[in-house]
């Protein structure tokens, strides 16, 4: 839908903070809380997320000279993810990787241990489902969890807490959204690796993911329509990029990984 002509007057006029961000519901189709103004310093982009509206634009602001300082102020701190309010509590089953020779050979096999090493990633084992786990995390405190099956009982993967968020390893300002774990613990030496945990992107990740300077969606192949509009809804928002894989991160050995990166990811 074409943003109305009075949409661009209305977003200037609210009150938001540089490199702030404003969500409500839609002035122009009226949907609860699907509205999405984001301030990056020198523009204001707008967005509804509702698939029957989806009006997007951007306006240049006036800057002043408080404006650039705060800007400035801003721009020099390390962006930060925006904070959940889950609580999470661990069962008593999780326990170290290295107690199950299976789950750290699975571990291995994806190119994650690097990243569980590092301490990038957290990962554990569930000695009652048989699951190597992959803690999701806000910030340094476990909100969720999400347990792959290395046994190939049902289902291979398994969420175990109500958080709806994305598993994200890395603190690169830019990120690479993957189906799974164990792709963006792969990446994670280079890029921030986003897992979706599926192929749908929900809509409460998207303010999840509005801090990063660049997103590049890779999804494996049989998945590429819904990477492409995936593309379309995230570069109203922020800058995104379809990246086509030709095979899974995962399954690349590192130097494969590293020589296929060095030339898609923007420096």
């Amino acid at each position: 839908m074409k943003s109305p002509s009075w949409l661009q007057g209305y977003v200037e006029s609210l009150d938001i903070p540089p490199l702030g961000r404003y969500r409500s519901d839609c002035p122009v189709c009226a949907r609860k809380n699907t509205f999405s103004v984001s301030d990056d310093g020198l523009q204001r982009l707008w967005f509804c997320f509702h698939a029957d509206c989806n009006v997007s634009g951007r306006t240049g602001i006036t800057l002043t000279k408080d404006f650039a300082k705060h800007a400035l102020s801003r721009s020099q701190a390390k962006p930060s993810v925006p904070r959940t309010s889950n609580t999470y509590e661990m069962p008593d089953t999780f326990v170290s990787l290295s107690r199950n020779l299976d789950a750290e050979l699975y571990v291995r096999s994806v190119h994650a241990y690097d990243a569980y090493l590092s301490g990038r990633a957290d990962i554990r084992y569930d000695f009652k489902r048989n699951r190597v786990v992959f803690l999701v995390k806000d910030g340094n405190k476990v909100v969720d969890a999400v347990g792959r099956s290395i046994d190939g009982r049902s289902p291979k993967w398994y969420r175990y807490g109500t958080s709806r968020k994305p598993f994200i390893v890395g603190d690169s300002s830019q990120a690479i959204i993957v189906e799974d774990c164990g792709s963006a613990c792969s990446i994670s030496d280079r890029v921030t690796g986003v897992a979706l945990l599926g192929t749908s992107l929900l809509q409460e990740y998207i303010p999840q993911l509005l801090h990063y300077q660049k997103i590049y969606v890779a999804l494996d192949k049989d998945a590429t329509d819904k990477a492409i509009d995936m593309v379309k809804t995230l570069c109203r928002v922020v800058p995104t990029k379809l990246m086509v894989l030709p095979r899974d991160l995962k399954n690349m050995t590192k130097e494969e990984r590293d020589d296929f990166l060095r030339n898609r990811i923007d420096r």
